[in-house]
């Protein structure tokens, strides 16, 4: 087991398939509360982050948090942001909507390019602008010809590239900065439990256990991908976490039975054209910094 969490594209494949999967385990909560669900899953996350933080060498101490104020402050604006994108997450996966979690999660890449352009003073490359303007041509013809905004897909997509964003300005151990953003997204989510009247016992016929664990379901990929970070290349993790929505996309359509319109579809394919003229723009800067050796350079019978 400790020889395989050394493999680093390994386990980072790992956690974005546990993602993928992760409307498989939700379809069991249909009918449950957003706010009662999210008030577990934030909840029980943090008696399951801190021991494991522990088997972290490499960490920051919680003594230290404040030395950095600029990480600090922005672990605590990734956790309300982190409240946001699970939120929508929840409520995609309960109530049908696996479909607009897809989406959401596919056009993610596109909404951070535009987010790096503005913020981070980043200049896009030609097919990241080809990209971009796809994706846009795709929801608007979503919006046009099926009279349908895609709030949803939108509102994860862009929480989820602002809470990215955020995340570039912390300095601190991923396991850390995940800890401390799920401190600060507790006070949130116990607002939204107590503002909509929610209750400790559930208020649907789901077993409790299933509430508690969706803290698990959430921990466990986080910590995988945060065990393989340091272990992975850039443009392995680039295209690893295109297996969730794709993933998704295939249970939604395969198992939950969603249906697909022709404006959807539309749309799905412009963000598709869109992200693999970034993989191929990716794949060829890295082969390119990174040719691969001749045979020459390796005689018969050495080891490599």
């Amino acid at each position: 087991m400790v020889k395989f969490l050394r493999n680093g594209p390994a386990v980072v494949v790992l956690a974005f398939i546990l993602w993928g999967l992760i409307p498989l385990f939700y379809q069991y909560l249909s009918g449950g509360a957003l706010a009662e669900i999210l008030m577990y899953r934030v909840f029980w996350s943090i008696p399951l982050l801190l021991p494991i933080r522990l088997l972290f060498r490499k960490r920051t101490f919680f003594r230290d948090l404040l030395k950095d104020k600029t990480s600090f402050i922005s672990c605590m604006i990734a956790g309300l942001l982190m409240v946001i994108s699970w939120s929508a997450f929840i409520y995609a996966l309960t109530n049908h909507k696996v479909l607009d979690a897809s989406l959401g999660y596919f056009i993610n890449p596109l909404i951070v390019i535009c987010l790096g352009c503005i913020f981070l003073k980043e200049k896009p490359s030609l097919f990241q602008l080809i990209a971009v303007i796809s994706g846009v041509c795709g929801l608007g013809y979503q919006v046009i010809s099926a009279n349908s905004f895609p709030s949803l897909a939108l509102i994860m997509g862009f929480s989820f590239a602002l809470y990215g964003l955020a995340r570039k300005f912390i300095h601190y151990d991923a396991i850390t900065s995940i800890t401390l953003e799920t401190f600060w997204a507790l006070p949130v989510a116990l607002f939204i439990f107590i503002y909509t009247g929610s209750s400790i016992t559930t208020s649907s016929d789901i077993p409790l256990f299933l509430y508690i664990l969706t803290a698990p379901v959430t921990v466990i990929p986080l910590v995988l991908f945060a065990v393989a970070l340091n272990r992975t290349s850039l443009i392995v993790t680039g295209l690893a976490q295109y297996i969730e929505p794709s993933l998704q996309f295939l249970i939604a359509i395969l198992i939950f039975g969603e249906v697909i319109n022709y404006s959807e579809l539309f749309c799905f394919s412009a963000v598709w054209f869109g992200l693999l003229l970034c993989i191929f723009e990716s794949l060829y800067y890295h082969y390119r910094r990174n040719p691969p050796r001749s045979e020459s350079n390796h005689p018969a019978g050495t080891l490599r």
